[in-house]
């Protein structure tokens, strides 16, 4: 099975931390609302089984269960459960929340059924709705994401500056909505009751596949809701706007009654499995629907049809020769990418600010540059790739790009390579690929959280012996309490007097200086750390324009400029 367990680069949190609103690893409180939901919905005759405590503690504490990294316990789930989960290779709680940890815990519910034991049933439930919850919850939204935790976790401020992304971050669970008692809690349960699914009478191969689709299909739900939740949320903490608020309470609701109507049906498919004594597990055959329906989903998911990527879609056949291409890559399943989660809020930022600033630019389908190739120099001189991380997915692969690339700079192209955990490709850009060093091969950064802080970036101009440069103070943590949006790049580059590349961008941390951003000589290619391009991380401004449609902040403009201009002009001046 490709895929691989998604962890987060966070501290171990326990149960009781998880249940927090901005948890990070999906709704907080929000999976309470989902469970009471479901309780509400269960078959009269299954309820009446479970006593208040029992409820009570699949509401606080097993709707939370997959949060966490602790290994299944024999007096919390029995030595036989413990067993089965082992024996797939789910060793910890964590693991729930993969494609096979979701057909897992199904089957651990209908274990429950048959043992007629409405303690681990009730269990079960909950945490099976906790793992198909997270597949379509907002704050895997890549937008959402980073609002919640990067803009909050830097207190910066929404536009007019009566507001701050720490106050909209307490909205973006669904706990805000489903409580509140001003209208949202009756609109997440109407909500509820329109969305619910009927057993269709599904055979193993289609419940199980399904199940396995959860993470892409609530992706994809997710896409046109996420930036309408933050632009709501945004709306009401700046100017108490109804409208707003309204908007939010009815997509944040629509995320969280997915969730209820597919637990719910797949409860009644269990039991229906049990009735009939059907035993369903991953076979081959399954397996190979899965990856069928992973590639389909990846080969008709429309990017222009993603509510982060829409305003922006400039499309490769209407651009005009001379525009800049930046390279756009759908949203897949939780933290799913071939070029990182975060990259795509960054993408589309820079997308922004560049046609904000009058230059002519399109949006490079990631699955037309595998499958195609870039388009040529003269047509398209300069390509901007920004990769958090640079990984096969699925059908994704970055031998595909690394040859086409290769290609487009034979045409005579010039590539930015905005980079964060991974190298740049290694033919194509092999030069700047080689030259990269990290200082130990666990560190996230050049130097540590705190020095981070205290430094500053220097960028060179073309032809600045004294390497004076142009400097911005780091303003910001790129270590965030939580998220995948965190800006980091451990690289730095050893530049030789006789190296291909030359110092380009330069990391200051009291009287030390890392060369972090490279330029080969010809001016072909050049790669920066993405922390160099991420906004609001630099000395400047801690206002973000509009909460809804991410841009470069002024110091990024600034760094991307200059950037391009590097790039447009090679040593022979043209």
């Amino acid at each position: 099975m490709r895929f691989r367990l998604l962890f987060l680069s966070l501290a171990l949190f326990t149960v009781e931390r998880s249940v927090l609103p901005h948890s990070a690893f999906a709704w907080g409180g929000g999976h309470d609302d989902v469970m009471r939901a479901i309780l509400k919905r269960l078959p009269v005759d299954l309820r009446a089984t479970f006593t208040p405590q029992i409820e009570d503690a699949a509401v606080l504490r097993s709707s939370h269960y997959p949060d966490s990294f602790d290994p299944f316990l024999t007096e919390e789930i029995g030595e036989v459960a413990v067993e089965r989960l082992n024996a797939k290779g789910i060793k910890v709680r964590y693991g729930l929340h993969s494609e096979k940890g979701i057909v897992a815990s199904f089957i651990e519910i209908m274990e429950a059924l048959k043992e007629e034991n409405p303690a681990h049933l009730a269990h079960w439930i909950a945490s099976y709705s906790h793992s198909v919850a997270d597949m379509a919850a907002c704050n895997h939204d890549p937008l959402v994401h980073t609002a919640t935790y990067g803009w909050a976790d830097w207190d910066l401020k929404l536009p007019k500056g009566s507001g701050t992304f720490s106050e909209v971050a307490a909205l973006l669970d669904l706990s805000w909505s489903a409580r509140n008692t001003a209208g949202g809690d009756q609109v997440f349960d109407q909500t509820v009751d329109r969305f619910l699914l009927p057993d269709d009478g599904r055979d193993a191969t289609a419940a199980l596949t399904e199940m396995m689709l959860y993470g892409q299909e609530g992706a994809a739900f997710c896409n046109s809701r996420g930036v309408p939740i933050l632009k709501g949320a945004a709306a009401w903490v700046e100017t108490k706007d109804d409208a707003g608020r309204t908007e939010l309470w009815k997509q944040i609701g629509e995320l969280g009654a997915w969730a209820v109507a597919r637990t719910l049906r797949d409860l009644a498919v269990a039991q229906r499995f049990v009735k009939a004594g059907i035993a369903p597990a991953i076979t081959p055959e399954i397996q190979s629907a899965y990856e069928a329906g992973v590639a389909k989903i990846i080969s008709e998911r429309q990017l222009n049809e993603e509510a982060l990527f829409e305003p922006v879609y400039r499309p490769l056949d209407q651009a005009e020769n001379g525009a800049i291409g930046v390279v756009c890559e759908p949203t897949w399943a939780m933290n799913g990418a071939m070029l990182g989660f975060s990259s795509r809020v960054t993408s589309v930022a820079i997308l922004r600010s560049l046609e904000q600033r009058g230059r002519s630019v399109v949006s490079l389908d990631l699955r037309d540059m595998l499958s195609q190739g870039f388009p040529v120099g003269d047509q398209i001189p300069l390509v901007i790739v920004v990769a958090s991380q640079f990984a096969n997915y699925h059908t994704l692969n970055t031998k595909d790009f690394d040859r086409h690339l290769a290609d487009y700079l034979k045409s005579g192209g010039r590539v930015l390579w905005v980079g964060g955990a991974a190298r740049p490709p290694a033919t194509a850009l092999a030069s700047l690929s080689e030259s990269l060093i990290k200082r130990s091969p666990t560190v996230k950064l050049p130097v540590g959280d705190a020095d981070f802080l205290s430094s500053s970036l220097k960028l060179l101009s073309q032809n600045d012996r004294s390497q004076k440069g142009t400097s911005w103070r780091i303003a910001h943590p790129a270590m965030t309490a939580a998220g995948w949006q965190r800006p980091l790049c451990a690289y730095e580059f050893n530049v030789k007097p006789d190296s291909p590349v030359e110092p380009l961008m330069i990391l200051r941390t009291g009287e030390k200086e890392r060369v972090v951003g490279a330029i080969l000589r010809d001016g072909s290619a050049a790669c920066v750390p993405i922390y160099a391009l991420t906004p609001y991380l630099l000395e400047g401004t801690d206002h973000i324009a509009s909460a809804s449609e991410p841009s470069l902040d002024e110091a990024c403009e600034e760094i991307l400029d200059s950037l391009i201009t590097r790039l447009s002009v090679d040593r022979r001046g043209r």
